[in-house]
């Protein structure tokens, strides 16, 4: 557990990092400059599913840093072909983050960019596309975002959920993604950013 300096006056974040007075930046400034933070998204496009999502992932992203946490910033998906189907139907993300396990997942190497210019991450995060996972509770996350043509396959917009760290990916565990659309042509590439911090106040349950 790290050790926290009590400074008259100041204030700490439940991760012991000191808040700091951030009017003179931009949000998220400092948590940029420390350089812990990284996205990455699915290069295949995956079909969407027209139900709730409950035991496959579209994209699945698994923490196997020990020590740290995965604080999610962004989820976000690129709605790479829209059916020929007439306007009306609508897409929404849906995420979920699995019980921590023994094995990890096999990895599908997608590109872990950073967010502050540093070289592509190595073996700290796994990626994998359509994968089987034990459903711990999907949740839509963002906005509603509709068809924008039809009679023609086209692409279309983009859905993002601003997590801000309301989710959370400990050692071992994955966040999972997929897109739920009003038809089942419509497909998807999805992805997510985040930011690594220490894992001291989140203790991992290996089923």
């Amino acid at each position: 557990m790290a050790t926290r300096v009590e400074i008259e006056g100041a204030k700490f974040n439940g991760l012991g990092d000191l808040l700091t007075n951030g009017a003179s930046v931009p949000r998220y400034t400092e948590m940029a400059r420390r350089g812990n933070g990284y996205a990455t998204m699915a290069t295949a496009a995956v079909a969407a599913l027209v139900v709730r999502p409950t035991t496959v992932a579209a994209l699945e992203i698994q923490n196997i840093t020990p020590g740290k946490v995965m604080v999610i910033d962004r989820l976000f998906s690129h709605w790479l072909v829209q059916s020929t189907t007439a306007l009306g139907s609508g897409a929404v993300l849906y995420a979920m983050v699995t019980r921590p396990v023994v094995v990890a997942i096999t990895d599908a190497a997608l590109a872990i960019n950073s967010l502050s210019g540093k070289g592509a991450l190595g073996k700290n995060v796994i990626t994998a596309a359509s994968t089987t996972v034990v459903d711990n509770g999907w949740f839509p996350y963002g906005s509603m975002a509709k068809h924008e043509s039809a009679g023609a396959v086209v692409p279309g917009g983009a859905l993002e959920a601003l997590i801000e760290g309301r989710l959370l990916v400990p050692y071992m565990s994955s966040l999972c993604l997929h897109v739920v659309s009003g038809y089942v042509a419509d497909t998807f590439t999805s992805g997510a950013s985040w930011y690594f911090e220490d894992d001291d106040d989140i203790e991992p349950v290996i089923n």
